[in-house]
């Protein structure tokens, strides 16, 4: 799959439709499995319910801070960011590079599959809701801190972690591959 890059995206809309394609497929692939296999934790990973909590975790985190961000009461005035090297990060995602996470997103617990799909459509309700009416620009102009790539404006960073769910989609597709 060739993913968008920030720059050939208009809306914060095409990039929440693009991440409702990857939570659909996520979804749908450990809808397929039992759930020994959903809690089946294998010698230094997450379970898939692991992994499926970290992707509502991460979510989570991003929507819930948006409005407070454009609100300028966290976070920092931002610009368009032309500069990133927008394919080396897209490329970056097109596999689990295995880096550490924050402990905001770290997973908890091992839930049932009925339980990570209520969460998991809380955490995108959240986020229609955070970038409900918003536009590019914006977005564009407040953004606050990403753990590994630094400051990106809001636009830049939804774009980030709609990728990071579909690099987890691809380890689960190959963790559910019978």
């Amino acid at each position: 799959m060739n993913l968008k890059l920030a720059t050939e995206l208009n809306s914060p809309q095409e990039i929440l439709e693009m991440w409702k394609g990857f939570r659909l497929e996520v979804l749908d692939l450990l809808g397929k499995i039992s759930q020994e296999k959903l809690l089946e934790r294998p010698p230094g990973r997450w379970s898939l319910s692991e992994l499926a909590e970290h992707l509502y975790l991460s979510q989570w985190n991003l929507a819930r801070p948006i409005p407070i961000v454009l609100a300028g009461k966290f976070g920092q005035d931002t610009d368009d960011q032309k500069d990133l090297d927008y394919v080396k990060i897209r490329d970056s995602f097109y596999r689990p590079t295995g880096v550490k996470n924050p402990d905001t997103v770290q997973p908890l617990n091992n839930y049932l599959y009925e339980k990570l799909v209520e969460i998991l459509n809380k955490s995108e309700k959240k986020l229609e809701e955070a970038l409900q009416g918003k536009s590019k620009t914006e977005l564009q102009k407040r953004g606050m801190q990403h753990p590994i790539l630094g400051i990106l404006n809001l636009f830049n960073f939804t774009w980030v972690m709609c990728l990071h769910e579909y690099s987890h989609l691809i380890a689960i597709r190959e963790r559910t591959k019978t």
